[in-house]
């Protein structure tokens, strides 16, 4: 099988330093997170549960584009947390011309799941990141990953393990 060959990034982000306001704002939500100015797909299905990955591409993009990319997994001990997490960042690199990608796994709180379910749904965004880099229009050895926290050590992880 051909090895993907990906770039990794980790972020020095803390998934705890959201404000309290920040964390409630993030409650009201709900669940699956609606992120504006996201272009939502479903990357798995695993029984009734769907796994969204959340796209934000530049304003002049266009599917032949072959641009940089970054996935994010947002923080929460595996436990919790949400793809908002990285909502602004993701609406930050995309005004500057990269693709940014906000991705949803299972945690124990919604799901029961353990690490290793979360690890093996990161491995799953990436790669249906870099099976469809084409129709979205990145270029596909410029797909990095990046997270706070647990998404951190997700990013790391999918390069890795």
């Amino acid at each position: 099988m051909q090895r993907l060959r990906l770039l990794f990034v980790l972020l020095a982000l803390n998934a705890s330093s959201a404000t309290g306001q920040q964390r409630q704002q993030e409650t009201k939500r709900g669940y699956p997170p609606q992120l504006d100015g996201a272009k939502v797909e479903v990357y798995k299905t695993i029984g009734d549960v769907k796994l969204n990955i959340y796209i934000f591409t530049p304003e002049d993009h266009k599917s032949t584009d072959r641009r940089p990319a970054i996935v994010f997994f947002f923080g929460g001990g595996w436990n919790g947390g949400s793809p908002w997490q990285f909502y602004s960042q993701s609406e930050h690199l995309a005004s500057r011309g990269m693709v940014a990608i906000c991705a949803e796994y299972r945690i124990k709180k919604k799901h029961g799941t353990d690490p290793r379910a979360c690890l093996m749904d990161a491995k799953s965004a990436m790669r249906w990141v870099h099976t469809h880099a084409t129709e979205l229009g990145i270029d596909p050895e410029r797909i990095l990953a990046g997270g706070g926290s647990a998404g951190g050590h997700l990013a790391a992880a999918t390069a890795t393990v």
